[in-house]
This record gives C-alpha cells, sequence and structure tokens, in this order.
C-alpha cells in the first residue's frame, strides 16, 4: 500500500512553486559554486606562477649578487693589472735600453780579457754612462787599458774617460783591482713595440 504525504501547512500550488523557487536556487548555488571554484582554480594557478616566477627572479638575483662580488675581485685585480701594464709602457717609453749597452759593452769585454768581469752598469735616457770593470789579475788590468785605447772598443762610445783606479786587498795575492769609466754611448737603434 502507498501511503501519500499530506501537507497540512500549505496547499499543493504553493509547494510547486516553492519547490521550482528551491529548485532554480539549488541549480544556481550549483552553478555559483562551479563559477566560484573555476575563479580559485584560476587565482591559484595565476599566484602559483606568479610566486614562481618571483622565487625564480629571486634565485637570479642571488646568482648575480654573487656574480658582482666575485666580479669585483676580478675587476680589483684587471685595474692593477691596467695600472702594471701604464708603468711598463711609460717605463719603455723612457727607458735608456740599458739592457742593449750592456749587452755591447759585456762582449766589448770578453773581447778584451777573460778575467775582465763588469761590475756596475747606470746608463739614463740621453745615454750617458758609468761603469765598473773588476779584475782580479794586475796583467789582464794592463792588457784592457790596451784595449780600451782601441778603435773597437772606442768605436762604442761618443766620449769615454777612465774616472778611477781602486786596489782592493791586504796582499799581492788577494788583490782586486777596479777601473771606473764615465762617458756617453753611440746611438743604437732599439726595435721596441710601442702600443698606443
Amino acid at each position: 500500500m502507498k501511503k501519500n504525504r499530506i501537507n497540512l501547512l500549505i496547499n499543493r500550488e504553493d509547494y510547486q512553486k516553492y519547490e521550482n523557487i528551491f529548485e532554480r536556487f539549488k541549480l544556481s548555488a550549483a552553478v555559483l559554486t562551479g563559477i566560484l571554484t573555476i575563479i580559485f582554480i584560476s587565482f591559484y594557478i595565476i599566484l602559483r606562477n606568479r610566486f614562481n616566477t618571483y622565487e625564480k627572479m629571486n634565485m637570479e638575483k642571488k646568482t648575480y649578487l654573487q656574480l658582482l662580488t666575485e666580479r669585483n675581485r676580478d675587476e680589483a685585480k684587471i685595474n692593477y693589472i691596467e695600472k702594471k701594464y701604464s708603468d711598463l709602457k711609460k717605463y719603455l717609453k723612457d727607458d735608456a735600453s740599458s739592457a742593449t749597452y750592456f749587452e755591447i759593452l759585456s762582449d766589448s769585454i770578453k773581447n778584451s780579457s777573460e778575467s775582465a768581469k763588469l761590475k756596475s752598469l747606470e746608463v739614463d735616457k740621453s745615454r750617458n754612462t758609468t761603469f765598473i770593470i773588476n779584475f782580479t789579475v794586475f796583467e789582464k788590468m794592463m792588457n784592457f787599458l790596451k784595449f780600451a785605447e782601441s778603435e773597437q772598443f772606442l768605436n762604442n762610445f761618443e766620449s769615454i774617460s777612465l774616472k778611477n783606479l781602486v786596489i782592493a786587498g791586504s796582499n799581492k795575492q788577494n788583490e782586486n783591482y777596479e777601473l771606473s769609466f764615465v762617458g756617453k754611448f753611440i746611438p743604437i737603434k732599439v726595435e721596441k713595440n710601442n702600443e698606443n
């Protein structure tokens, strides 16, 4: 047996009308819930993407700051090298080419005597020079003095003169002889790699 429910509070027409309103309300609530869910998911995805972008940018910032810190050290080294290079260029510009004159003088001394030793050499930019030659044997020193008067030796200088003779040592066997010369070298063309 089928029982029918009887609604004693309202009549059937009003009930049908309220039921339709509630159906529409449920449908509207479901649609609104779906729309809000879609909006919420969209905002979540957008915020997550922005957060990921922010995190990525933050990581890049940290990386760049670290690279910048390391580059500061490299920049200091580059500045140091650049200063040294500038000093070297200035030195080469003002250099008197003393290595070339040292070589010429050394070769001349070796040609004259095996026992002669160049003790010191100073050459300025205008080629003025002072040098000291050391000997351990008196006869070798005398042979060098004869060689110093020869054209082979004098052709290296515009002017040269013996400045001083020093004899050092307590006895004849330990004596050392030093000849000091002053003069001016002849100009020599030296190839330089100048960079501007």
